[in-house]
């Protein structure tokens, strides 16, 4: 391997570790924005624990793309390089693209989907009062007409169940 090589594969595992950085913070902060109550909240030690894990599946699946599986001792250092560069320059920088990306995606999508929800909801309560309307006549119709043999079960009833 050529030090050109070397140097390319650092460079890939520090990016590695800034990105593994990212991902555990932002686990971090969505498991901390989610309600106490909540279960994924509960459990959200299990939650990182899956992450971690599955960013060290994707670490080695990079050594193994980059070096064909060499592992060297460099290679978690410079991870660990990376994760350390994240906390302390580009967790600000970071934090602040998240909010930008919740802002102008996540909110619209989701008022988009609140107010298609609502939109929905009201055309479904209006037909339920435009068909309410058409058939209170017969409604009321029902109601007279049921009224007299209602009465009769009534007093039906009474006389099956009589106290003696």
């Amino acid at each position: 391997m050529t030090v050109n090589e070397q140097f390319f594969s650092i460079v890939i595992m520090t990016a590695s570790g800034i990105f593994i950085g990212a991902v555990i913070d932002a686990t971090r902060i969505f498991t901390s924005a989610i309600s106490p109550k909540s279960l994924l909240r509960k459990f959200s030690w299990i939650l990182e624990i899956v992450i971690w894990a599955l960013l060290g599946v994707a670490s080695f699946y990079i050594i193994f793309l980059i070096k064909g599986g060499e592992w060297r001792l460099v290679d978690p250092l410079s991870q660990i390089l990376g994760i350390f560069l994240y906390e302390s320059f580009l967790q600000p920088f970071f934090r602040f693209l998240g909010r930008v990306f919740i802002v102008l995606v996540i909110r619209p999508i989701v008022a988009i989907i609140t107010m298609t929800i609502k939109l929905v909801r009201g055309i479904i309560r209006m037909l339920i009062r435009i068909i309410a309307v058409l058939f209170r006549p017969f409604y009321k119709l029902f109601i007279k007409i049921k009224r007299p043999f209602y009465r009769k079960i009534a007093n039906f009833k009474r006389a099956i169940f009589k106290k003696h």
